[in-house]
């Protein structure tokens, strides 16, 4: 009879456990609700995916839920922000988390840096810059990307370079980020805390459990003199100096190249390098005033998104036929000099976000990094070679390169994963960046030229959130060259994300 009461104890015992264990799983996934749609695409639709389940959190409370119920259903997690990522990233069979309705953000004063602004892992930069610039009194922020269309996240998680030569990557303007670890706890990242384990998540390519914040030091609003002159190509790149003496009297430059842009058809050698031009430009701090109303940016952007739409149209249109492209890139290139040199002041923001994004015009993108030297000589010679190697594809007829090549030149990170980590925070790196119509034909030859010598010549690495993947054997040249510091990002990943 004592062991029939027993037993029943023993079963009712283990109904309230397996009721109890219900509840608790509830309450831990009540906000887990993935969305409708199973499929996804990055921006320029390279890539699809059709993944288990897609979630879309709007809350910190959901963001933990996800990293858990992924656990319970031992599924791993990917993430995607606004989809600029042109690779693998983001790619997943299980879950993929889109950070892009976390967008809340504050503005504090701070003891240490004097203002910081904290930001969700789904704001953009535009929302970030209009913030700021309307906060009383106005701020800004010292290093941001060319378009202003990416999230956050995005921009910290791959270590996207900054505009700003002495302002480094984007990624070294922070405070302190909070990540939603494997475990579904929140952990802070801060040098204070932890200088290493910091350095690991200040560029962790996703693999370091989920964004969910970020504060970023801000400084108050100020004013930049941004120039473009065209000189030649050849007369100018052939002195390394020309670029030194620039980025030493400037806060940041970047020099552009519209392939075969003094293509003449009526000239009985209408390819010619020694024609072509370059553009130049270069920012200086100013207390000037600014040139331009925001209205008249605002209707100035609309202009410009205008002429990329016109200028990928004309493109798409001929891209079929590749030996009409440089007739079509020296009429884009006649359009951009059309009014010749200028300058004018804007606001630091306006001033680093240029170009206003067209995301209707879908591009291939692909940069690599290398270490400058001392007197500059590499980042003339090869940006040279560039244009040669163009010119030796399109006697071959092939035209890989329909639109831009341009370079920057950043200081060092010691965020472990930047292809711009040093340990001399003097070290200069320069970004070469390629930028051609998705879709034409011999880019990816003409990048694997390019990029093996710069693989060979200087340990060049690839920029995280561009194209490289396609490149020979870059998986195993990347896993050695970078070996030291994967050892001790692996050392923090250990931790978190076993």
């Amino acid at each position: 009879m004592v062991v029939k009461y027993i037993l029943s104890f023993l079963l009712i015992l283990l109904i309230l456990i397996v009721n109890i264990s219900k509840t608790v799983n509830c309450l831990v996934i009540r906000s887990v609700k993935p969305i409708e749609n199973k499929t996804w695409e990055n921006w320029n639709g390279a890539i699809h995916i059709s993944p288990d389940a897609i979630f879309e959190p709007s809350t910190l409370e959901d963001l933990i839920d996800i990293v858990k119920l992924a656990k319970i259903n031992n599924k791993t997690i990917r993430h995607a922000a606004q989809g600029h990522a042109e690779n693998s990233l983001s790619v997943t069979e299980h879950y993929l988390v889109i950070v892009t309705n976390l967008n809340k953000m504050t503005v504090q004063k701070h003891p240490k840096y004097g203002w910081t602004v904290t930001a969700e892992a789904g704001i953009s930069l535009s929302k970030l810059d209009k913030t700021l610039r309307n906060h009383d009194p106005p701020l800004t922020l010292d290093s941001e990307t060319l378009y202003d269309t990416f999230r956050v996240s995005g921009v910290i998680a791959t270590g996207s370079h900054g505009a700003k030569t002495s302002s480094g990557i984007m990624s070294d303007q922070l405070c302190s980020m909070k990540i939603v670890t494997s475990s579904g706890e929140i952990c802070e990242f801060s040098e204070e805390i932890n200088k290493l384990e910091f350095s690991a998540a200040k560029v962790n390519l996703g693999l370091l459990g989920t964004i969910y914040s970020l504060t970023f030091r801000a400084q108050p609003m100020y004013n930049l003199r941004m120039t473009d002159i065209y000189v030649p190509a050849n007369k100018w790149l052939n002195n390394p100096q020309n670029i030194k003496n620039l980025l030493e009297s400037s806060d940041g430059i970047t020099i552009a190249y519209w392939p075969f842009n003094g293509f003449n058809q009526s000239d009985p050698n209408p390819l010619d390098p020694n024609r072509d031009r370059i553009a130049i430009k270069n920012w200086v701090r100013t207390d000037e005033p600014v040139s331009f109303t925001q209205q008249q940016l605002e209707q100035s952007h609309e202009t410009q998104k205008q002429g990329v739409i016109q200028q990928y149209e004309l493109i798409t249109s001929h891209l079929q036929n590749p030996e009409t492209t440089p007739n079509v890139t020296a009429t884009i290139w006649n359009s951009v000099i059309s009014n010749g040199n200028t300058s004018s002041v804007f606001q630091a923001p306006d001033a680093i976000h240029y170009v206003a994004s067209e995301e209707s015009a879908k591009f291939d993108f692909v940069e690599i990094s290398f270490k400058v030297d001392p007197d500059f000589s590499n980042v003339a010679s090869e940006f040279s070679h560039v244009i040669k190697t163009l010119y030796e594809f399109a006697k071959k007829g092939k035209f890989p390169l329909n639109y831009i090549a341009d370079f920057r030149v950043i200081k060092s990170t010691e965020a472990l994963l930047s292809p711009a980590f040093n340990n001399d925070p003097n070290a200069l790196y320069c970004q070469m960046d390629f930028v051609s119509v998705t879709g034409t034909p011999n880019l990816e030859e003409f990048i694997q030229v390019i990029a093996q010598r710069l693989f060979e010549k200087y340990t060049a690495k690839p920029h995280w959130g561009k194209r490289w993947e396609f490149i020979p054997n870059v998986k195993s040249y990347l896993s050695n060259v970078l070996s030291d510091q994967i050892k001790q990002f692996e050392k923090v990943r250990a931790k978190y994300d076993p």
